[in-house]
């Protein structure tokens, strides 16, 4: 019996929840059992998982100890594709991003970068949160998400911590870990061989690095059920009291959401489907029927958000070791 494309479907999401649930680094020949096929059609599934993006490559981002913070800024700039490649030879940046909305330029960086604009946000960041992808559609999300701002009652609001910053203490990390960090940053299911070879380090020192990444890190696992490439990329900024409910609410959304905070201002950037955002020739009366503007329109409109702006990242770079 050939494989439809629901199936194939089936298997990319249960790839997802596996990384998720189990281990990012979990055996293809688990993979096979779990999914109910042999390792030979496992490896092809996540081949096609990973190289189509419907799930991503698992990453790693850094917690936000005082040793290993990282420093954010946004900047409105009158040339920002000159000034986003000028900044190629500086080491300190980690990553950067051309964007069109609220600022022109974002850079994260282990230290303040001097750039010819003028700096919107800045400040150092938080540890990410990333949301679990629920199963769902988009409407049934922006459903959702409705219904929970409709009934939303402040005095019975408690805080949930989603979002966590450790400035003020110091976790253990020193060379090793720094080089295993930059190796597997972009990819925690590399093979250990290159990089033992490339920096002498033993398998012991790679096993002991990924058993404290709970602690020292956030694991990243993504998921885009029609492909990563089907979503624009939109960094919305928050100003608000109520932090953790607006993180729940955009949690609802069945692609991964990434929240961090700047200063006291909330971000989450968001792969968003083009119909929920913007349109083609809207008219009057159509203008209302984006999902996402409206909903933060409600959002502003109960005092739920206080300020709203958001960027569409038109191009990024990231810092690979």
């Amino acid at each position: 019996m050939s494989i439809t494309e629901r199936d194939r479907r089936r298997h990319y999401r249960a790839i997802y929840e596996l990384f998720w649930s189990e281990n990012s680094r979990i055996h293809l020949k688990d993979i096979a059992t779990r999914i109910r096929v042999n390792p030979r059609t496992a490896r092809r599934r996540m081949e096609e998982a990973l190289g189509q993006g419907y799930v991503a490559r698992p990453q790693l981002r850094k917690r936000s100890y005082k040793n290993m913070k990282e420093y954010v800024c946004f900047f409105n700039c009158e040339n920002p594709t000159e000034a986003f490649l000028d900044l190629d030879q500086d080491g300190a940046i980690i990553y950067r991003a051309r964007m069109a909305g609220f600022a022109s330029l974002w850079i994260n960086s282990t230290r303040s970068i001097t750039v010819d604009g003028t700096p919107v946000i800045k400040g150092f960041r938080s540890d990410y949160h990333v949301s679990y992808a629920p199963n769902r559609s988009w409407e049934k999300a922006v459903e959702i998400i409705r219904k929970k701002i409709e009934s939303f009652q402040p005095e019975l609001y408690e805080p949930a911590s989603y979002i966590s910053t450790r400035w003020d203490r110091a976790i253990r990390w020193d060379k090793e870990d720094e080089q295993l960090f930059r190796y597997f940053e972009n990819d925690l299911r590399k093979i250990f061989l290159p990089v033992m070879k490339k920096h002498l380090i033993s398998t012991g020192k790679i096993y002991q690095f990924l058993g404290r990444l709970p602690q020292s890190c956030t694991v990243v696992n993504s998921y885009f059920p029609e492909g990563i490439s089907a979503y624009d990329p939109y960094l919305f900024v928050f100003g608000t009291e109520y932090e953790d409910f607006v993180v729940d609410l955009f949690s609802q959304l069945p692609t991964s959401v990434f929240f961090f905070k700047v200063s006291d201002m909330l971000f989450f950037l968001a792969r968003v489907r083009k119909n929920m955002m913007r349109g083609e020739d809207l008219g009057t009366s159509s203008t209302r029927q984006l999902p996402i503007p409206r909903l933060i329109s409600e959002l502003l409109r109960k005092g739920i958000i206080e300020s709203e702006e958001h960027a569409v990242v038109e191009y990024h770079w990231t810092k690979d070791l």
